[in-house]
C-alpha cells in the first residue's frame, strides 16, 4: 500500500508523515473547538480521561504489535543476508579442495559482485532481480557438478553442498521478505486508529488554546513518529532505511583473503 513512500528521501518522508499528522490534528482541533463550548467539555474532563485512556491503550497495543512485526521482518531479512554471505564464504573456502575449485570461486566472485553492483540497487528501487538469480543458479550448478575423489573430498563436498543449499534458501527468503509489505487493511487500521485516538483529545475542555495545541500536537507527533518508523521498515531492502549489502562486501573481502592464503591456478578446470 505504501510502496511509493520508499522512493522518498528520509527527511522529506519524515516531514510528510509526522508533519502531516501534526498539521491535520491541530487543524481539526481548532475546528472542533468552534462547535463545542469549552465550559461544556470541561465538565466531562474526568469521564473523558477514563475513556481516552482505554482508547489510547487499545491503539498503542495494535500499533505496537504491527511495529514489532515489521521490525522482526526487517531483522529476518538482515539475518538472511548475513547468513547467505557467510555460506558463500564457506563454499568459496571449501572449493579449494576440488579440481573445479577455480571455476566455483570465479562464479562465486561474479555472483557477489553482481549482487553488490547490480542486484542491490535494483532491490532498493523495488525492481526485479534476474541477474543475481542467474548468477546464483550458475554457481549452484557448478557446485553440484563437482566430482569428489576419496573420502576426504566426500566429506568436504557434503559440507560445501549444504552451504550452497543454505545460501540459495537464504537468498530466496531474503527477497521474499521484501516482496510484500503490510496489507491495506492493516494500514487502514493504523491510520484510522491514529486519527481516532488523536481526535479523542478534542473532547477535553481547555481554558487555554495554547495548552490544547501543545497536548494535541505532542500526541500527534509521537503517533506520526511511530507510524513513520513502521512505514520506513515495511520493505527491508528498499527505501531510505534498508538492509545494505555490507554482508556481501565482507564476503568479497574474505574471498580476497582466502585467495591470498589458498590461491588456485586460473586455468584449473574439472
Amino acid at each position: 500500500m505504501i510502496a511509493w513512500f520508499q522512493s522518498l528521501p528520509l527527511i522529506p518522508g519524515a516531514i510528510l508523515v509526522v508533519g502531516g499528522f501534526v498539521l491535520f490534528s491541530l487543524l481539526f482541533a481548532r475546528l472542533a473547538s468552534r462547535f463545542a463550548p469549552v465550559s461544556v467539555l470541561a465538565e466531562h474532563n474526568e469521564l473523558t480521561g477514563f475513556i481516552f485512556a482505554v482508547v489510547g491503550v487499545m491503539y498503542a497495543v495494535i500499533l505496537g504489535f504491527i511495529t514489532i512485526g515489521v521490525w522482526a521482518r526487517f531483522q529476518a531479512a538482515e539475518d538472511r543476508t548475513f547468513s547467505e554471505a557467510s555460506s558463500l564464504a564457506a563454499v568459496y573456502r571449501d572449493a579449494g579442495a576440488f579440481a573445479n575449485g577455480s571455476r566455483i570461486r570465479q562464479d562465486a566472485r561474479a555472483y557477489v559482485d553482481t549482487v553488490i553492483r547490480v542486484g542491490w540497487p535494483l532491490l532498493e528501487r523495488g525492481g526485479a532481480n534476474p541477474p543475481t538469480f542467474t548468477g546464483a543458479e550458475r554457481l549452484a550448478r557448478e557446485v553440484r557438478a563437482t566430482r569428489p575423489r576419496g573420502e576426504r573430498e566426500d566429506a568436504i563436498y557434503a559440507s560445501m553442498l549444504g552451504d550452497m543449499d543454505q545460501a540459495l534458501r537464504d537468498r530466496d527468503a531474503r527477497v521474499a521478505e521484501d516482496s510484500n509489505g503490510l496489507n491495506g487493511v492493516m494500514w487502514t487500521v493504523v491510520f484510522i486508529g491514529g486519527f481516532v485516538t488523536i481526535a479523542f483529545t478534542f473532547f477535553f475542555g481547555f481554558r487555554y488554546t495554547a495548552l490544547q495545541n501543545a497536548m494535541v500536537g505532542t500526541l500527534a507527533f509521537l503517533t506520526g513518529l511511530v507510524i513513520f518508523l513502521t512505514m520506513s521498515l515495511d520493505y527491508p531492502l528498499r527505501g531510505s532505511v534498508h538492509v545494505g549489502p555490507e554482508a556481501f562486501l565482507h564476503a568479497d573481502y574474505l574471498f580476497k583473503r582466502i585467495d591470498a592464503v589458498d590461491p588456485l591456478p586460473a586455468s584449473q578446470t574439472p
